[in-house]
């Protein structure tokens, strides 16, 4: 085999060859990235392609790719494997790219989890010359023994997107593939890699062509410009769907918008928002969406069919989606790099402006958005921390290379694996650990005499049950007991850490107790909650985070702001009554004496607030010698404690020296953080079962049973990567001990707006079930008065309607038989008056109708006693006759009734849990 970067090469390529390999497919002018890539990946160099979106980086790759191919095609081999990180993304790379394989006469398929059997299987009994798929599926052809036969002469990859890949687990385990698809092949492989703009090259070459590779970086120096307004809406997400309505009409635009949100739930709500408000047509697009639903939107697109689509990050990458005017982003997109590629979907033309609005109705988006686009006129970009050593990722691999290859040395498992960048500092006693836990869990054998491992019965199952390093997070329902309804979902991660009967969680805007868990159905009952108590850590999902540079650059536009050198709509920092403001170079500290909180104003991004957060919420619990719960955002941290948190003890603890580390880790024992990343890892490692469902209490006993393996050390090293930055963090508190940052302590009564962010969903209040307020009350008789009955005549069943409690009069007769015996029931029963017709006729009864008859007799008795309030009481979720006997002897006024059938609901909902079914 020989390596490519050993062969002397021939002189540079005629630019005559290059335009015409372009002008057969009606290129008469080539992009930048075009002219300068082309004649490198035709002399087979490996190399890393950035430029921004529509710059025609697909092209310049495959049009000279598929003119060497075709002169060395051999029939049931694969020589070209194209990788984009989104089905979408393979769908449109394949509309895109065919023209070109079918001129060079090679044929050309798509391999990904939508694909049917029937697809699946023609390519493994044809192998096409071009396969295009995910860094998922690539996992399952490697153990295939049909397919890594068509495999075995690859000669080319092409990594699309690679800037999506790099700082996630996923680029982790498309490393390692690549490297065994190496290890299957004749030739050395060629590879490409195609980016948007990364603030890492050089690194992100190195994670294309692996460790003992050169790899040529190739970049776009041209800058785009970026035309967008920033527009803050002083009001609730309605008042903003209303803006964006009045701009679009506006323009009057001949060509579809697009408006990205940061999640699929502001999403799914936002769309619902414009649908209702205007007659403007409204797709949804995003990845929990049916694929049907999805490529019909994208081919509305590409139509160009007028209209918003409101999506996520799954239009983010590089699909071809047409003629785009206009860009829409609700809030900020936290980052210039999501920025760029979001923006950067309108006017495709790379010499127009990208055009985009950025509208917010919050104050701190505001900010961050203008420091955002900022760092574009600047052209800083953040840098993409690629996962150093990744246990979880290894194992999984480690099984399906005894899959592949049968028994395996530990010699050539670790040469492997270090070939691949992001394994590069890999130890051999960090995979011996990997390979001790996996032949312990009965996945593989391990001898460690011999120093050989191969497969296992169990390998099968674990790895095709493994193949997404992204976690199984399953969705719990939550019911509204008052109002008998589902008012949204809470994922497990929070129901196992916060589930506790008697919590508090913020949904939805609201405030809701939690009465108990149903982990048979995947439901959580709750109540409304109104009150104030002390504050807890509420978890509200992976959000984006803030990068450091952008943190700092919100800091010195605040003062800005202050200073009245930068004017911006919404008036946060203005109307503050703080004699210095909090940036950069200043933290101000408010701290409450009525609720036993300090809110910390810090502009050092996601990463070094959540590490500043766990060091004083540690430190502080230590010398207080009480619990310290702390929460924190890119520009704030909230510390709460039942022990006053005084300024004397809090400026000793900041200003001392730490090894961060070691405290960091060791107050992640027993936090929700550390217990829910065990979980997972558990779960990536085989050692928890896929459908299982994720409890505190198990993940706990998880983390100290395997304290001492790669499970925890993977965990620690997977939180450490995702939500610290202990280099930085380390820069700041030594500008603290060398007072180059100032603390400016405030006691206040009401904390400020700028604190209000951090504060909104940290609420855990404790208050009597029975303490019911008014506003409980009024829910709860309003849904009463509209449940629906059946109401039935006891005596000859022959008399029946369906009728609201509300309708109901107080004395009831039967029309047929004067009877004053009338029964109720809910109002889809149809069989309760044949039972009773039964009965009547003098038939005889099985015992479930005696028993239903026998329960239809005593609530008619409670009808005729008590009347149209006997029909309110069971009007009750699961209140029966005996309860609402119950409930009628202890009548005080209405007030105490409603108190009392709220009451006997919550008591169901509490216990049924623990019934027969």
């Amino acid at each position: 085999m020989k390596d490519p970067d050993q062969i002397q090469q021939k002189n540079q390529l005629p630019d005559s060859t290059i335009d015409s390999l372009f002008n057969y497919f009606g290129f008469t002018t080539l992009t930048e990235i075009q002219k300068k890539a082309s004649p490198i990946i035709l002399q087979k160099r490996d190399c890393l392609v950035i430029a921004p979106t529509g710059s025609g980086k697909t092209e310049c790759s495959v049009i000279p790719i598929f003119s060497l191919v075709k002169k060395s095609k051999k029939l049931g081999k694969i020589k070209v494997i194209y990788i984009t990180p989104l089905r979408a993304l393979n769908r449109d790379v394949f509309r895109r790219i065919i023209k070109y394989a079918q001129h060079s006469n090679l044929s050309i398929e798509i391999r990904h989890g939508d694909t049917t059997q029937t697809a699946r299987r023609k390519i493994t009994e044809n192998p096409p010359d071009i396969l295009i798929t995910t860094p998922e599926t690539l996992v399952i052809l490697l153990t295939q023994l049909k397919m890594l036969d068509a495999l075995s002469e690859l000669e080319w990859i092409v990594i699309d997107e690679v800037h999506e890949l790099l700082a996630s687990e996923r680029g982790s385990q498309l490393s390692l593939s690549i490297e065994r698809l190496q290890l299957n092949s004749k030739y050395y492989l060629t590879k490409i890699g195609l980016s948007a703009t990364v603030g890492n090259f050089e690194e992100a070459g190195k994670f294309v062509v692996g460790t003992k590779r050169k790899c040529q970086i190739i970049r776009d120096t041209s800058v785009r410009k970026y035309d967008v307004e920033v527009k803050f809406v002083n009001g609730t997400i309605s008042d903003v769907a209303d803006k964006i309505i009045e701009h679009v009409l506006e323009l009057n635009l001949d060509s579809p918008i697009l408006l990205f949100t940061n999640t699929r739930g502001e999403a799914e709500f936002l769309a619902s928002i414009l649908k209702e408000k205007s007659s403007i047509n409204i797709e949804l697009h995003h990845g929990s969406l049916s694929k049907e639903v999805r490529e019909d939107t994208e081919i509305s697109l590409r139509e160009g069919k007028r209209g918003i689509v409101v999506c996520t990050s799954s239009l983010e990458l590089g699909l071809d989606i047409g003629s785009i005017e206009l860009v829409i982003h609700y809030g900020s997109p936290r980052q210039v790099s999501k920025l760029v590629q979001r923006i950067g979907r309108s006017r495709h033309n790379r010499d127009a402006s990208a055009k985009g609005l950025i509208i917010t109705n919050n104050s701190d988006d505001e900010f961050e958005a203008r420091a955002i686009l900022d760092r574009i006129k600047e052209g800083s970009i953040e840098e993409q921390k690629i996962h150093d050593g990744s246990l979880d990722v290894l194992a999984h691999h480690l099984v399906g290379m005894t899959m592949q290859l049968g028994e395996i040395p530990v010699n050539q498992a670790l040469e492997t694996v270090n070939n691949a960048y992001p394994f590069r500092n890999l130890q051999l006693e960090d995979l011996l650990g990997v390979l001790d836990l996996l032949d312990s869990n009965y996945l593989i054998y391990f001898d460690r005499t011999k120093m050989t491992f191969w497969k296992k019965g169990r390998s099968f199952k674990y790895y095709f049950e493994n193949l997404s390093t992204i976690p199984d997070i399953l969705k719990f329902k939550v019911f509204d007991s008052v109002g008998k309804k589902i008012i949204g979902t809470l994922d497990q991660r929070f129901v196992g850490d916060f589930g506790d009967s008697g919590n508090i969680f913020v949904l939805k805007g609201l405030q809701w107790r939690i009465l108990n868990v149903d982990e048979k159905s995947f439901s959580v009952n709750v109540e409304p909650f109104r009150g104030g108590g002390i504050t807890v850590p509420y978890w509200e999902g992976e959000n984006i985070p803030i990068d450091y540079n952008t943190a700092k650059k919100v800091g010195a536009f605040r003062s800005k702001v202050k200073n009245g050198t930068l004017k911006l709509i919404n008036k946060t920092i203005e109307e503050l009554n703080f004699n210095k403001i909090p940036d950069e170079k200043n933290i101000i500290i408010e701290s409450s004496r009525s609720q036993g909180s300090i809110v910390l104003h810090s502009c050092f991004g996601t990463k070094v607030n959540s590490t500043l957060s766990t060091l004083l919420s540690s430190m502080i619990s230590s010398m207080l010698g009480s619990i310290v719960d702390s929460r924190s955002d890119g520009y704030r941290i909230v510390l709460s404690s039942r022990s006053r948190i005084s300024e004397k003890l809090f400026t000793e603890i900041i200003k001392d020296d730490y090894d961060l580390y070691s405290i960091i880790t060791a107050s992640l024992a027993g936090t929700h953080n550390i217990n829910w990343k065990t979980w997972c890892v558990a779960k990536k490692f085989g050692v928890v079962g896929r459908g299982a469902i994720y409890e505190k209490k198990s993940a706990r006993f998880l983390y100290e049973r395997y304290a001492k393996t790669s499970l925890v050390k993977e965990a620690l090293r997977e939180l450490f990567h995702d939500k610290y930055d202990l280099q930085n963090t380390d820069k700041i508190l030594k500008k603290i001990r060398d007072n180059e940052i100032l603390i400016t302590w405030l006691e206040i009564d009401k904390f400020s707006k700028l604190a209000e962010p951090i504060l909104d969903h940290t609420s855990k209040y404790y208050s009597a079930p029975a303490n019911l307020d008014k506003g409980i009350i009024d829910l709860v008789k309003a849904r009463l008065a509209k449940t629906k009955h059946r109401l039935i005549c006891a005596r000859c069943g022959k008399w029946e309607r369906v009728m609201e409690t509300n309708d109901v009069k107080n004395t009831l007769i039967c029309p047929y038989c004067k009877a004053r015996q009338i029964t109720a029931t809910f109002y889809s029963d149809y069989d309760l008056p044949k039972i009773i017709r039964k009965k009547f006729e003098g038939k005889k009864l099985t015992l479930d109708e005696k028993h239903r008859f026998e329960r239809a007799w005593k609530v008619s008795s409670l009808i005729e006693n008590f009347g149209k309030i006997a029909v309110t009481v069971m009007s009750g979720y699961g209140v029966g006759a005996d309860t609402a006997a119950r409930i009628l002897r202890n009548m005080i006024d209405d007030e105490h009734i409603f108190k009392q059938i709220y009451e006997a609901e919550r008591q169901y909902v509490v216990t049924r849990g623990f019934w027969d079914s």
